[in-house]
């Protein structure tokens, strides 16, 4: 895939199963997706330790509303809208279409 990485994103929110991943409330945490062929790989930055989630696209699900939200495996991670994220939006299109792409492999609605 060449490398197809995200730009650093700030995480505004997680679930509870993640905020050992987190830094405290008073330090931003960033994380990166990077685009896979079967799936993405988010990776979570708390100091100086990285924390790599994997996520199938069979269990990836996103929502797109007032935040972003990465939702898999009963965990969740919502990023803050800011610069970083609007520079992400090609890419987060391109993840989509990808996704997409994966999905329509398994399509058993239209046997032919």
């Amino acid at each position: 895939m060449k490398g197809t990485v995200s730009k650093r994103m700030v995480i505004e929110e997680s679930s509870d199963n993640m905020k050992d991943y987190l830094n405290s409330t008073f330090d931003a945490t960033y994380a990166n997706i990077e685009l896979r062929p079967l799936g993405i790989l988010v990776r979570i930055i708390k100091g100086t330790i990285n924390f790599t989630w994997v996520i199938p696209f069979y269990q990836l699900v996103i929502y797109k509303g007032d935040y972003s939200s990465l939702y898999a495996q009963g965990r969740f991670v919502r990023f803050r809208k800011d610069g970083a994220f609007e520079q992400s939006k090609p890419f987060l299109h391109k993840l989509m279409r990808q996704k997409a792409k994966y999905e329509s492999k398994y399509d058993f609605l239209n046997f032919k």
